[in-house]
């Protein structure tokens, strides 16, 4: 028999496969040659056992998930129709595909299974099945006998103490013999014999200190084999260098040796003289090495720097860092709890299990964790200090003061040149006559003003200010709204997934958290902690939690007015912090829809119904009329928000929008490959080279978001016709294409309204991870409570677009939709964490 699993279907629960056709006929031959036997032994287990069928399985999951649909308050019809059309499918439907399926292979179950199906439907609506009677579901007779649960749990505690300790050893050798590897290949090293440091012998060198006047030293009188160069650098002005860059030292080394008579210059590497391992630097001369000169490329960005220790084949010390080999440990036990056969998928979550709520709870704290480790990594903007070459990272602080002075310009006074300027937005106008101008603040009518959201500035920086008299660290503000994201997005999901998607397994749920995550920019907020991320990280943290409780509110079969006015108020409130990002309220109007459809030829209901749109509007009216009015009052027009008077690259009131600039755009944004390089951290800069013959900006990119962020590409899975089916029946295709339609929206807008910039994926990439969510929720659904095997398959081929069998040969077994989801999701999450590790690295101070 190919499967004997019957509870898993790939598409829909009730639906007949020919596995389970073929599983009814060998039932029946087995059953007849109990009879001719006369065993009555086996006669009584074939009786009792021919009463299971795949249509009672399916029956009692439909009926569950419809229960869970369908418990909602029944005041009126708009309630009920919306608790049978909405949600999971119903216990009556699945009833039906039940008794159908079950009846072509064993018609004497029909009546008896819809008895079940039919009681099951009518019991408390309100009131979740519980967990003895999901254990005790009907399962299909197998020809040989289960093996017994304590053995099955002891062979899979096994299977799971084996595979820690797998990924144990795995961590360990990865850092002894990965991590550590120049500590053996050093032992071959031969010594270097004598040679000259500036001309003297090296211990008579001492200290050389070096600057952006002279940044070099070199190594004579060499005739040997030389494969490596170790040296001790020490910043003179650390702090300042970590103000100024990532106090790394960018080194290029020059070789004569016995095929160079003549210096040639090796690629640049990084020394960073807080890690030892970075300054043993590997080298492979032609023949033996005569001379070598060393030379800092960036010491007029870092300052100078004191070297000593300079030595050739020094033996590499031996480095075991604790840290990073349990942060190696930890991925890999992540990775193995989330494989394809962890007993995580085959465990639907319930909120109301205790350790159910723990795990969520320990996953966001473990992400906040991680968002304040990779702010605290980025050394420049945490100890940024207000400076004449960084005032751009200060404007908060500088309208904190001015709000509390009670103006809504800034205190900076600009330039008579710049005032007296034609057009002083013209960049290379600015630059060939010399004005003096702040970098990137909206000047206008002759003072300067801050474009960015208010929002942030009256959350963070005023109360600060006002209790500090300090300004606010901006690296801080943005760690909080990175949490917040975080803790909305498990709010956000878990909603989505109570609605529509009852049966989602532990393991589905904490991979597509940690999807939307990351794909949803929670990582590059982290990484750079810059002014400029501060509006989209409020942003962010406003949309996850609004959207999570417009679906909450809308749950239950009827409007619970509070939440939905609360969630209107979240998103209403990114007017004043990323203004485009007010287009996720086209959520709400998907999400109401289907109540004011259900509503129609009701009075009592429509008028209800209204009611809670015109309570749910009034948030977006006052913010609205907020917003409008501090525009008004800076540059004249409510409908002006500054960002094209910003003193930038090009003159944005100029700009326009440019149907030519969106081509390139897109393929830049979301389908550029990434480029890989040799070193770590690999990834590498992007090169664009667009043909729009005209003005668009770009800064540092490392790859289109769907190569960034592969989990997103299960949009795609749109096009298979039973997630359409799925998605239509539960009306959740509107609210798909929806969020699709806002990410390409926000992706054009931001392309022609500012050019085309890395953190720019944090306002459309949520909603194209949240579309990809959907169809992965869609397909993996829980269906048995077995864990995956390689007995997973099914003729899905054979299964027509309405369910009907159709003949197929005995051979035709092919992997199941199940299968191939399951494991598309874990491989592509193994690659969004490989390239996210990379980029991490890579986007450095960008």
């Amino acid at each position: 028999m190919a499967n004997n699993d019957q509870g898993y279907d790939p598409f829909e629960p009730g639906h007949s496969t020919p596995e389970f056709e073929q599983f009814a006929r060998e039932n029946q031959k087995y059953r007849k040659a109990s009879h001719a036997r006369g065993g009555a032994s086996a006669q009584k287990r074939t009786s009792s056992a021919g009463a299971r069928s795949r249509s009672a399985v399916a029956g009692n999951a439909g009926s569950r998930s419809g229960s869970r649909s369908a418990g909602s308050r029944s005041g009126s019809p708009c309630a009920a129709a919306s608790a049978g059309r909405g949600g999971s499918p119903s216990s009556g439907s699945a009833g039906r595909h039940a008794s159908r399926g079950a009846g072509k292979t064993l018609p004497q179950t029909r009546a008896a299974d819809s008895r079940k199906t039919a009681g099951r439907a009518a019991a408390p609506m309100g009131k979740a099945p519980s967990r003895s009677s999901r254990s005790a579901s009907p399962q299909p007779l197998q020809q040989t006998p289960e093996p017994q649960p304590v053995l099955a749990r002891a062979h899979s505690k096994a299977h799971n103490v084996i595979g820690v300790l797998v990924c144990v050893l795995l961590a360990i050798a990865l850092e002894v013999f990965g991590y550590n590897f120049q500590f053996f290949y050093s032992m071959t090293y031969p010594d270097a014999g004598s040679y000259l440091v500036n001309g003297a012998q090296p211990s008579q060198v001492g200290t050389i200190t070096l600057d952006s006047s002279s940044s070099s030293f070199e190594i004579t009188g060499l005739n040997s084999t030389v494969r490596s160069i170790h040296f001790t650098p020490v910043l003179s002005d650390a702090a300042g260098a970590a103000k100024a860059t990532d106090s790394k030292i960018q080194v290029v080394i020059s070789l004569a040796d016995e095929g160079n008579a003549n210096y040639y210059a090796n690629p640049a590497v990084s020394v960073d003289p807080v890690d030892p391992a970075t300054t043993y630097i590997s080298l492979d001369p032609a023949g033996k090495c005569h001379s070598i000169k060393v030379n800092m490329t960036n010491l007029a960005d870092i300052g100078a720097v004191q070297v000593s220790g300079i030595s050739l084949n020094q033996k590499v010390p031996f480095d075991f860092d604790p840290l990073r080999a349990g942060s190696v440990l930890a991925i890999l036990l992540v990775l193995f709890a989330l494989r394809p056969a962890s007993g995580l998928y085959s465990r639907v979550r319930d909120s109301r299990l205790a350790s159910h709520r723990i795990l969520l709870v320990v996953l966001v704290v473990v992400q906040c964790v991680v968002v304040l480790a990779l702010v605290l990594s980025n050394s420049h903007y945490v100890s940024l200090t207000q400076t004449p070459s960084y005032e751009n990272q200060f404007q908060y602080q500088k309208l904190a003061v001015a709000l509390t002075q009670g103006h809504l310009y800034l205190n900076d006074v600009p330039s008579d040149a710049l005032q007296a300027m034609a057009n002083p937005y013209d960049t290379q106008a600015r630059a060939a006559q010399g004005v003096p101008y702040l970098w990137d603040h909206a000047y206008f009518h002759g003072k300067y003003y801050v474009y960015f959201g208010i929002l942030p500035c009256l959350v963070f920086y005023v109360p600060w200010l006002l209790v500090t008299h300090t300004g606010f660290p901006t690296w801080l503000g943005i760690a909080i709204c990175d949490c917040v994201y975080a803790a909305g997005l498990m709010y956000l999901l878990s909603a989505v997934c109570r609605r529509w998607f009852p049966r989602t397994s532990i393991g589905v749920l904490v991979v597509l958290d940690v999807m939307l995550f990351v794909a949803g920019g929670g990582i590059i907020l982290a990484r750079t902690p810059s002014m400029y991320f501060m509006p989209e990280a409020m942003s962010l943290a406003l949309v996850s939690w609004g959207l999570g409780l417009w679906v909450s509110g809308t749950s239950r079969g009827y409007i619970e007015r509070g939440k939905i006015v609360l969630g209107a108020l979240l998103i209403a409130l990114t007017m004043a912090s990323r203004p485009q990002m007010v287009l996720s309220a086209v959520f709400g109007l998907v999400l109401f829809w289907p109540f004011l459809r259900d509503s129609k030829g009701d009075r009592g209901a429509r008028r209800d119904v209204m009611g809670a749109f015109k309570v749910a509007m009034v948030p977006f009216v006052l913010v609205a009329v907020a917003v409008l009015a501090y525009n008004a009052a800076r540059f004249g027009s409510p409908f002006d928000f500054g960002a094209n008077y910003n003193l930038t690259t090009n003159d944005m009131t100029h700009r326009g929008f440019h149907l030519d600039r969106i081509p390139f755009g897109l393929y830049a944004y979301l389908f550029q490959p990434p480029v890989f390089g040799s070193q770590f951290p690999f990834l590498r800069q992007a090169y664009l080279d667009p043909a729009y013959q005209g003005i668009t900006i770009y800064e540092p990119m490392f790859g289109g978001y769907f190569f960034l962020y592969p989990m997103t590409l299960a949009v795609l899975g749109i096009v298979i016709g039973r997630v359409r089916a799925q998605l239509k029946e539960q009306r959740l295709l509107p609210l798909f294409v929806a969020l699709v339609c806002v990410a390409f929206a926000l992706c054009i807008f931001d392309l022609q309204g500012a050019g085309i910039l890395m953190r720019y994926v944090c306002d459309f990439g949520l909603f194209f991870a949240l579309a990809g969510a959907i169809v992965f929720l869609a397909l993996l659904q829980v269906k048995s409570e077995k864990r995956l095997t390689k007995d997973w398959t099914t003729q899905f081929s054979a299964v027509g677009s309405r369910g009907v069998v159709s003949a197929a040969g005995e051979g035709a077994e092919t992997v199941s939709v199940y299968r191939i989801s399951l494991y598309f999701m874990f491989a592509t999450l193994v690659l969004m964490v490989i390239m996210n590790v990379m980029l991490w690295n890579a986007f450095g101070m960008y």
